[in-house]
């Protein structure tokens, strides 16, 4: 009798201890959940506040302007394809026309909620607008075909339809090249706008010989007493 009392004592000793270590892990385990929780809070705050420092759009472009003492005509999300002698990667950026050139330029996207950045290569360049001929509408089967896209890229399209931009230039070493870019907003946009850009291109040393209206913004002769566009009397 006094041993089956001394199993029963032993068996349920066993027991509790094993409640207390299973009631010990349960805690430790919140405690790891709460400490997880915690961290993913402070880093989104963190995130957050760097997000803060970021310009406004108009701040921007008014940097940009002053910065490169040109006017900005059209711009828009891109994919960078390839083209340029000294960019061989695909990267996203921002694609602009201004008033003197084309500009491209890639921006750093920072790290994530958890602190990781990916590797970042900066890509910006500039065409003279004097170098720029002709653009086109490229086809996505085309593309393929010339092996500047891959058929099994898995990139989703930044244009919602399989048609691309190319650009016609003449590098700094007189090559005849050609630009490709996936763009946001519709290629008939950036054919008009380069177009119209062309048309009104003015190279440097014969802008000072050049007035403009100070009402409609127009370039006009200062021979001229009234703005030939909009009638204004110039002084």
């Amino acid at each position: 009798m006094a041993v089956a009392l001394g199993i029963v004592r032993h068996v349920e000793a066993h027991q509790a201890q094993k409640q207390k270590l299973r009631k010990q892990q349960d805690n430790m385990g919140g405690f790891s959940y709460i400490l997880i929780f915690a961290v993913l809070i402070v880093g989104a705050i963190v995130w957050g506040l760097k997000r803060k420092k970021t310009v406004s759009v108009s701040d921007f472009w008014q940097e940009k302007e002053s910065e490169y003492s040109e006017k900005r005509i059209l711009s828009s999300f891109a994919r960078y394809l390839g083209g340029h002698a000294r960019f061989e990667n695909t990267t996203e950026g921002l694609l602009f026309l201004m008033s003197k050139s084309l500009w491209f330029e890639n921006f750093e996207k920072g790290a994530n909620i958890f602190g990781f950045a990916f590797p970042f290569e900066k890509v910006i360049f500039r065409i003279p607008l004097s170098r720029i001929g002709q653009t086109k509408t490229i086809p996505e089967k085309e593309l393929i075909s010339q092996g500047i896209l891959h058929p099994n890229m898995n990139v989703r399209r930044v244009n919602r339809r399989p048609e691309y931009l190319s650009v016609n230039y003449i590098d700094e070493w007189g090559r005849e090249k050609e630009l490709f870019f996936d763009s946001m907003i519709d290629l008939s946009q950036w054919h008009q706008a380069i177009k119209a850009a062309l048309e009104n291109y003015i190279p440097d040393e014969e802008e000072e010989k050049i007035g403009a209206c100070p009402k409609c913004g127009k370039k006009v002769s200062p021979d001229f007493k009234l703005c030939p566009y909009c009638g204004c009397r110039l002084s």
